[in-house]
């Protein structure tokens, strides 16, 4: 399996370029390969769909607790009816 990271430096700025234009921001990875974005609050669909053009795939969502995290408000989202509570993480693939 391709990692993103061995992309041509076109394509990632490309992806990049995408996702900064989706208001998304670009997420840690840890390491494994895979893009990990965080998503902007109601931009997932056009996230998936936009970087499905530019040849990655979707492979993992969940959410993560701020805890002393601060990200701008777009970036926060609702978890267990606690608004503005956690990170939308999407993580991609090349395919």
């Amino acid at each position: 399996m391709q990692s993103f990271f061995e992309l041509t430096t076109d394509q990632r700025f490309k992806v990049y370029d995408a996702i900064d234009a989706l208001e998304c921001k670009t997420h840690q990875a840890g390491g494994s390969g895979f893009l990990s974005v965080a998503v902007a609050k109601g931009k997932f669909g056009e996230l998936c769909e936009t970087l499905k053009t530019l040849g990655l795939a979707h492979f993992d969502l969940y959410k993560f607790p701020l805890g002393s995290d601060s990200p701008p408000a777009r970036l926060r989202h609702e978890s267990r009816g606690i608004p503005d509570s956690c990170w939308l993480i999407a993580t991609f693939r090349p395919y």
